[in-house]
C-alpha cells in the first residue's frame, strides 16, 4: 500500500513538474524581447523616468510589430558589440535599427528594409567636399567605436582629428559648445539633436535599417512580420513615424535595390 501511494506521489509530483515547465515555456513564448541599451539615443528611444512613458520611433516600431504578434513586449538592455551573440543565444528576440553589413553573421534572419538613410557630416563652415574638413587642427566630434570608412583616409594622414564621446547626443552637445570644428552623426539623429537648417550638411554613406530576428522567433512568425512590414514601409509608415519624432526630417523611403 505505500508502495502505491508513494508511486501516486511521484507521478502527481512529476506531472506538477511538467505543467510548471510548460506554463513557463508557454509564458516565454507569449513575450517579446526587443533590444535596448544606451546606445540607443533619442529619436529612436526618448528616456523617462517611468519606463512605460518611454517614446521614440524605435518603442513605436517594437509596439506595432509586438501586436502583430498577440505578443507583450519586453525591452532589455545590452551593449551594442553583444547583440548579434544575444539574438543568437535567444536572450533577445528583435532589434529593428540594424543593417546586415554591421552584424553579418549567417544564422541571423532579417525583415525587409523599414527606411533608408544618409550618414551625414555637419559644420559651420562650408562643406563642398571631404577636403573641407582638413586642416592642422581641425577636429571632428565623432561616436566612440563608430567607424566611418569615407573619413578614415583623413584620419590616418592626420589632416582631421577625431574626438570620440559616447553617443551622438554627446557629440552633438559637444559641437554646439564649440569643442569641434565637425560633427557626423545619421541624418535621424542630427535632425533630432541639431539646428541643421542652420548648418552646412555633407552626406557620406547611404543605410537602409531593417529589423533582425533570433532564430527563436518561427518562420510563420517572421512571415507574418515580413510581410506587415512590406506593407507600412511602401506606404511610408515608418517614414511618418520618423517625421513625428523630429519634424524637421524628410527621410527617404526603402530603396528598390540595394544600396
Amino acid at each position: 500500500m505505500e508502495a502505491v501511494r508513494s508511486n501516486k506521489m511521484k507521478l502527481s509530483l512529476t506531472l506538477i513538474g511538467l505543467f510548471l515547465v510548460t506554463t513557463t515555456a508557454s509564458a516565454k513564448d507569449q513575450i517579446l524581447t526587443a533590444v535596448d541599451g544606451a546606445f540607443i539615443t533619442p529619436p529612436a528611444i526618448i528616456r523617462a523616468q517611468d519606463p512605460q512613458q518611454q517614446s521614440g520611433y524605435l518603442i513605436d516600431i517594437y509596439r506595432e510589430l509586438s501586436q502583430q504578434l498577440g505578443m507583450q513586449l519586453r525591452l532589455k538592455s545590452f551593449d551594442r558589440a553583444a547583440i548579434a551573440g544575444a539574438l543568437l543565444k535567444s536572450e533577445a528576440d528583435i532589434y529593428c535599427r540594424a543593417n546586415p553589413a554591421w552584424y553579418p553573421e549567417p544564422l541571423l534572419r532579417w525583415s525587409p528594409p523599414l527606411f533608408a538613410y544618409a550618414d551625414v557630416v555637419l559644420s559651420e563652415k562650408p562643406l563642398p567636399d571631404l577636403t573641407a574638413l582638413s586642416g592642422p587642427d581641425s577636429v571632428i566630434a565623432t561616436v566612440d567605436g563608430y567607424k566611418y570608412p569615407q573619413i578614415e583616409p583623413l584620419f590616418r594622414n592626420n589632416s582631421l582629428k577625431r574626438a570620440d564621446y559616447l553617443s551622438p547626443e554627446e557629440a552633438a552637445a559637444a559641437f554646439l559648445a564649440g569643442k569641434a570644428d565637425a560633427v557626423v552623426m545619421s541624418e535621424v539623429e542630427a535632425h533630432y539633436l541639431l539646428p541643421v537648417n542652420r548648418l552646412q550638411q555633407l552626406e557620406l554613406a547611404h543605410y537602409q535599417v531593417h529589423c533582425v530576428y533570433s532564430p527563436r522567433l518561427r518562420p510563420l512568425q517572421r512571415q507574418l512580420l515580413d510581410n506587415y512590414i512590406n506593407a507600412r514601409a511602401s506606404q511610408g509608415q515608418f517614414k511618418a513615424l520618423l517625421q513625428k519624432y523630429s519634424w524637421q526630417f524628410s527621410v527617404k523611403p526603402p530603396a528598390k535595390t540595394g544600396l
